[in-house]
């Protein structure tokens, strides 16, 4: 029996490892979790709606807090308003809790430090380089997309 060029012996394919689900699989749209803040979900993206937007959009209320205020303008104001209503603590963040670990669209995954009204506060790992002194860094995440990354 002569064997063609293409003629292979029957072997099964190798197996392809499922996608990890916070780089490749959405999450299922709609899906609001239970928060101390706010939470509502548009065009594929969770966030706590603030003041002026939160009766434009479809949103599930906070169980402790309403929307934050819009942020005024004038920096003596602004930072009372950050000490007094942005910055209060809270139990979560859009179901986020302190030692959570997430994605966040510019690192790799991160811990969750703190949580509060305006968001998440969440440290992660900087790559190794001969001329930085830092090894980890410090941002807020407020949003969160279809995918599972955070940002701000």
């Amino acid at each position: 029996m002569q064997t063609a060029l293409f003629d292979l012996p029957a072997a099964q394919a190798p197996a392809v490892p499922a996608p990890r689900p916070d780089r490749h699989t959405p999450l299922r749209l709609g899906e609001m979790p239970t928060s101390s803040v706010p939470a509502a979900y548009d065009r594929e993206h969770l966030y706590s709606p603030k003041e002026g937007t939160a009766e434009l959009v479809d949103h599930r209320p906070g169980d402790v807090f309403g929307p934050l205020s819009i942020a005024p303008r004038e920096p003596k104001v602004w930072g009372t308003w950050w000490k007094t209503e942005a910055s209060v603590p809270t139990p979560d963040f859009l179901g986020l809790i302190p030692g959570n670990v997430i994605t966040v669209v510019r690192a790799n995954t991160a811990t969750v430090v703190s949580t509060c009204r305006f968001g998440a506060i969440v440290r992660y790992k900087l790559p190794a380089s001969p001329w930085a002194t830092e090894t980890r860094a410090s941002m807020y995440v407020i949003r969160r997309n279809q995918y599972g990354h955070w940002y701000r």
